[in-house]
């Protein structure tokens, strides 16, 4: 019964969040529609021109609490993503992004409660297009590592290992350029992210994939 329950509240939780996620996006499109003519009108001071440098942030926090058949658990996560990039040719920008993340949950196990720690770091390559009305479309190819470290004793006295994991992924997203100045905007994204994972000494036949859509907002200057 209490598997059904979870079930329920985990397929509502989804159903909400695709809803928000959608709900986003058509104010997003439709914003980006309404300030058509006011960014034409200033559109001199705010192209992104052959030669120019992007330089942009965004910084995530949250914290989560789930609970499986009266298991509980409590995780508190930080994302830093900074980047920079050169106009190659009018509104079209590649270069580098790095992410640094770490996690620490706490859960419940058959001997009490024990932690679990995780850290990330990896470092992608990415192109991004800004159209006239402020919209631009983005894409990210990149590699990182992730360290996964528990106290959990698998039997009294003696920890597991901390595992190593190798990261391959790609992130395609679209966001829009909400301009606070001529050379500073903040820009909200929608996103849909995979990554696989591979662990230390895994067996060639090892398959572990992640993918996600999820919403963003960074902080860019444009020099």
């Amino acid at each position: 019964m209490n598997l059904v329950k979870n079930y329920k509240k985990i397929s509502n939780t989804i159903f909400l969040v695709k809803k928000v996620i959608l709900s986003f996006a058509v104010a997003l499109f439709a914003f980006s529609g309404f300030a058509q003519e006011e960014v034409n009108s200033s559109n001199s001071s705010n192209s992104k021109l052959q030669g120019d440098i992007l330089i942009s942030g965004g910084v995530l926090a949250h914290y989560t609490t789930s609970n499986l058949n009266d298991n509980k658990s409590t995780s508190f996560t930080t994302n830093i993503t900074p980047k920079a990039g050169y106009f190659i040719m009018d509104n079209l920008a590649v270069g580098l992004e790095f992410s640094v993340a770490t996690s620490s949950a706490t859960q419940e196990g058959l001997f009490g409660d024990y932690k679990v720690n995780t850290s990330t770091l990896s470092v992608g390559a990415f192109g991004r297009y800004y159209l006239d009305n402020g919209l631009f479309f983005e894409g990210l190819a990149g590699v990182g590592t992730r360290k996964i470290a528990s106290d959990l004793e698998t039997i009294p006295g003696i920890k597991q290992d901390d595992r190593i994991t190798t990261i391959f992924g790609f992130r395609g997203g679209v966001g829009y350029a909400i301009h606070l100045g001529d050379h500073v905007a903040l820009e909200p994204t929608i996103n849909y992210s995979w990554e696989k994972n591979l662990p230390k000494d895994a067996p060639s036949d090892y398959k572990d994939t992640l993918s996600s859509i999820f919403l963003g907002i960074g902080f860019t200057v444009f020099l």
